[in-house]
Order: structure tokens, then C-alpha cells, then sequence
């Protein structure tokens, strides 16, 4: 069998991708089938049959491992970043070998101090959560992927002291240039939009115990999220009660979302 009869001659898009992002090098149709279906003949008829499909980083990569190929099956993961300098360049460290590898990603700031907190070094003070981004969208752009780039979600949480910062950094077309974001909105917020009160945004660094927290209009802030959409296409948002209370692993209690992949942009 050839692409063209399985996807149909006239479906020229769908062969394209199937040669650029699919198939190793020059490799058949039918060697494609075997090396995707890992020898099993029926898996393999039910990729004929376009009855099962596996997902794109397994159409592409499963086999190549016993060429020494350092690849990964999965699209996407999320990696944890926690309030220290050593976690915020380990993340880093972990983005870039992830994207080495073929993976995407998704960042959570939610952990990270605010812009202003107190902090036990030279600098006093903390840049900020927004800061990092800066860093993990270079980082992308610089790790490339087989003519591709990395995809990055960076979110955070609407109570965070730094969410009006994070929502407009892309208002400079210059800055995380390489990344989507998100807020994560919470049911409580979507309450105080709907009274129109005030919404308290907080955060307590575990290091000092220090608590940095303000209250803003929720409307205001509210308004400023779709405004900034409707400029640039970001932030998305992430209806974060909604993504916990509806998911496969909602009944266990020590299962919790650390944050979400590239995919997951609404």
C-alpha cells in the first residue's frame, strides 16, 4: 500500500504531513505500518482500516529507539517549578531535555514568588514570577525539534499577586515570544465577576512567612483578561474547578493537577 491509496489521492495535505511529520527518512508506506504497529498484525489492519490511530509522537517515533534515537511516544508533559532559584533553573533544565527529546510542556507559576518578596540573597527583593518566563520561552526557541520548535504553556493562577503582570507581558510583542498562557480561573473568581466585588489575590512565601496580598476589582481584572485576548489572542483561560472536579483521576484524593499541557489552551 502507498499513503496516497490509504489517505486518498486527493487528500494532499493529509500526505504532506504524513511525509514531513510522520514516516523515518524515506521509509514506505508499509514500513511505516510495521514500525508503528510494532509487528502486530492487527494493529497494523487497524491502522489500515483507519479503525485505531495512535497519537502523533508514536506515529513518528515508535521504533526509531533501537537506532539509538533518544525520542519520547508522548506529546505532552508538565514539569513542577517551586519558589527557589536552584527548582526555577532545574525546570529549565528539564524543559530543554524534554524538547530535546520531542515533548511539549506546561509550567505552572503559580509556587513562585511574587514581584517584591522578600528574599535571603544579594537581590532583597524577587523579580518577580513573571520574570522566569522570559527565560523558559528562550529556552524553547533555542532547543529545536526536526524543523520545529517546542510548545509551551505557561499558567498561573488568578490569585496570584502577579496575575495583572502576567496577563499583559504579552502586550510587548518582543517578550515570551515562544510560549501560550493561561489563567487559571477558579469558580470563586467567576462569583466575584458576577457581584462585582472585590477579589483577594495572595501569596505566602514558605521561606520568610512573609504574606503579600491586595484586593482587586474582579470586573476590572475580569475585562482586562478579554481585553488582552482580544489584542493578541492571550491569555487563554483554564476553568481550573472545572478541569479538577471533571477528570479520570478526580476520585483520588492524593491525585492533583500540577498545571496543564500545550494543548490545553481554551
Amino acid at each position: 500500500m502507498t499513503v496516497e491509496q490509504w489517505l486518498g489521492e486527493d487528500n494532499q495535505i493529509g500526505i504532506d504531513i504524513w511525509k514531513k511529520k510522520y514516516r523515518d527518512g524515506e521509509e514506505t508506506w508499509d514500513q511505516w505500518a510495521d514500525r508503528v504497529s510494532g509487528g502486530d498484525p492487527i494493529v497494523r489492519e487497524m491502522i489500515v482500516r483507519k479503525e485505531f490511530l495512535f497519537g502523533g509522537r508514536i506515529l513518528a517515533n515508535r521504533g526509531l529507539s533501537k537506532n539509538d534515537r533518544k525520542i519520547t511516544y508522548s506529546n505532552c508533559y508538565v514539569l513542577p517549578v517551586d519558589d527557589s532559584i536552584e527548582s526555577i533553573f532545574e525546570c529549565g533544565k528539564q524543559l530543554a531535555r524534554t524538547f530535546s527529546y520531542g515533548g511539549g510542556v506546561g509550567i505552572d507559576l503559580g509556587n513562585l514568588a511574587p514581584r517584591g518578596a522578600a528574599i535571603r540573597n544579594a537581590a532583597k527583593t524577587t523579580s518577580g514570577a513573571v520574570s522566569f518566563m522570559d527565560l523558559y520561552s528562550l529556552i524553547t526557541g533555542l532547543i529545536g525539534q526536526d524543523g520545529r520548535r517546542g510548545a509551551l504553556m505557561i499558567s498561573m493562577p488568578v490569585d496570584h499577586p502577579d496575575i495583572e503582570e502576567f496577563i499583559t507581558v504579552k502586550q510587548d510583542l518582543d517578550r515570551v515570544t515562544k510560549a501560550n498562557i493561561s489563567v487559571r480561573i477558579t469558580d470563586e473568581f467567576m462569583r466575584a465577576v458576577e457581584d462585582g466585588s472585590q477579589f483577594r489575590l495572595h501569596y505566602t512565601r514558605k521561606a520568610t512567612g512573609e504574606t503579600i496580598e491586595r484586593f482587586v476589582d474582579a470586573r476590572e481584572l475580569f475585562a482586562k483578561i478579554a481585553q488582552c485576548n482580544w489584542d493578541t489572542g492571550e491569555p487563554g483561560v483554564l476553568f481550573w474547578d472545572r478541569i479538577k472536579n471533571w477528570n479520570y483521576l478526580n476520585k483520588f484524593d492524593n491525585f492533583e493537577f500540577a498545571g496543564v499541557n500545550p494543548c490545553a489552551l481554551v
